[in-house]
């Protein structure tokens, strides 16, 4: 839940766990957060330093033992932006501040703090801080000769490609990368993390989402990286080795991943919405670019890659089949969604297999209206989708909105089981959280299968059945009932009927037909109700 609000409002959260055994609960919640770029502040207890009384908090429990780690901070230090400790109640603010410092600085990520009882019991005098000299630091800029160089090497460029991740986190900084496109005809943008809306969809420079397997980067002369940690695979996509590649990032070395030798011939550590601001700034401005520009062949390239765009618009709504007895497969299931719910829908979407088709048919173009995980640690959603839901609330309050924003979680069965979802709809329940849930249920992991089969593309593996290399979910368990029982709702109901009094509904669907009806109780129950919902897509 934390995660999900500040991905949203870019704010760190506040997170506090029991000592050594809730530090490892946080498990691949801080992966998670660490991969994704997310600021959390974590505050943990460490057992009590004193065992006879010494000290107001001294030990009392048996626990007090069996529960002092060697090194607590060790358990999550590698995935933290900061790791300390509070040792006296005398500076514990200013801990907490540089903490805070650091989760907000660019790479954002999770702080951890931790503190004994001894210390927490410690009696002080009020104080307070000048909070205006605790500020994180501030975004950086691209030196001059660095803007002139992208710049001109983008012009230059026969097939130009801009490869981004994280930009979109930043939801000012799509705009800007629809205009360096415009002004560049030709250009192509690749989405790699999925994360984010980085560019949107229907724009004909989009080369949409994969998750760094696109041949587009095969053919490119000049690659511009952007806030992006896997451009692509080595031994797959490897762009030509005459290409010209600079890479902006605020993390440009990937400072947190020990093997990571992706090449570019210039480098630097920049905030995107700063670096894109000069890019767009110097080629509206500089006279010898314009003149270029102004190359009939511009036109060309765009009327090109305009056509090139239409077919695969086309080639995406061919694989949709929407007639009312259809089976529901990832093409009808994001037509249908994308078709059925509101514009102003926000998805948190952790598909894992199915996240790249789901995008193509989804097209999300609105900054902010796509939320994937960005780490891989799975069963982010579960609780991500309710902070999501939490921190849109927050933000609509006092503004002139048409009525609540819907938040759609889209989650793979296996990702949905990894992260206690009865936990999660349990608490949706108790704070009245409202938020639709779509779980597509395929009867198993199919990721371990896809992985098996890349490096042994004849092996058994690709024909054993699920059951044989126990990645089977069959007979899998009935996640619409699970919704409701978790809820604390009454089971035992007919499928389709919409029963308003509960505050969960959960309903299993197999067909378009069955699937439409299920989104439109959705639309009431969820948006205009304020009540949540689970429909399980029998695949």
């Amino acid at each position: 839940m934390a995660d999900g609000y500040a991905r949203v409002t870019g704010r760190p959260q506040a997170v506090l766990v029991h000592v050594d055994v809730g530090t490892q609960a946080l498990g691949q919640g801080i992966h998670n957060a660490s991969i994704g770029r997310v600021p959390v502040f974590i505050f943990a207890g460490l057992c009590p330093y004193t065992e006879s009384g010494e000290l107001i908090g001294s030990r009392t429990e048996y626990m007090h033992w069996l529960q002092d780690a060697p090194d607590q901070k060790a358990i999550v230090r590698q995935y933290c932006r900061y790791t300390g400790e509070v040792r006296t109640g005398l500076n514990i603010k200013q801990t907490i501040g540089r903490a805070l410092q650091f989760a907000n600085s660019a790479p954002k990520g999770p702080v951890y703090i931790a503190g004994a009882r001894e210390v927490l019991a410690q009696k002080i005098q009020p104080y307070s801080l000048q909070q205006d000299q605790w500020r994180p630091i501030g975004p950086s800029a691209l030196p001059a000769d660095a803007v002139r160089d992208v710049s001109t090497a983008l012009v230059q460029a026969e097939r130009p490609l801009i490869i981004t991740g994280y930009s979109g986190r930043d939801r000012r900084t799509p705009e800007l990368l629809v205009a360096l496109a415009d002004l560049v005809p030709g250009i192509r943008v690749h989405d790699t993390g999925g994360s984010d809306v980085c560019f949107p969809f229907s724009h004909i420079a989009s080369e949409g989402s994969r998750f760094s397997t696109h041949e587009c980067t095969k053919d490119a002369d000049m690659i511009l990286l952007l806030d992006c940690d896997v451009p692509w695979i080595p031994s797959r996509n490897a762009p030509p080795k005459d290409a010209k590649i600079y890479h902006i990032d605020v993390d440009p070395l990937n400072q947190q991943i020990p093997v990571s030798f992706f090449p570019a011939h210039g480098r630097w550590k920049a905030d995107s919405y700063t670096a894109l601001t000069q890019l767009v700034d110097y080629m509206r401005s500089d006279t010898s670019v314009i003149r270029v520009l102004q190359d009939p062949k511009y036109t060309t390239r765009g009327a090109a890659r305009a056509a090139v765009h239409e077919s695969r618009l086309a080639e995406i709504a061919s694989q949709v089949h929407l007639d009312d007895e259809d089976r529901l497969d990832v093409h009808n299931i994001g037509s249908v969604l994308k078709t059925s719910l509101p514009d102003s829908t926000t998805f948190v979407v952790e598909a894992v297999t199915s996240a790249q088709t789901l995008s193509d048919q989804l097209q999300p173009d609105r900054p902010g209206s796509w939320i994937n995980c960005g780490g891989t640690g799975i069963g982010w959603s579960n609780g991500a989708a309710l902070g999501v839901k939490m921190a849109l609330t927050d933000m609509e309050e006092g503004q002139a909105c048409e009525g609540p924003s819907l938040v759609c979680q889209v989650v793979g069965d296996g990702s949905f089981m990894c992260a206690a979802p009865s936990s999660a709809l349990w608490v949706a329940s108790k704070y009245e959280i409202p938020v639709l849930t779509v779980v597509l249920n395929n009867g198993g992991w199919k990721a371990p299968r896809n992985s098996t089969q890349i490096v042994y593309p004849q092996g058994l593996s690709t024909t054993a059945s699920d059951d044989e290399i126990n990645v089977s979910f069959r007979p899998t368990p009935n996640y619409a009932a699970l919704a409701e029982a978790a809820a604390g709702s009454e089971v035992g109901w007919e499928n389709v009927a919409n029963r308003p009094e509960m505050w969960m509904q959960g309903v299993r669907v197999k067909t378009v037909k069955d699937f439409k009806e299920a989104l439109r109780i959705a639309n009431g129950r969820v948006v205009k109700g304020g009540k949540g919902m689970l429909i399980e897509v029998l695949m």
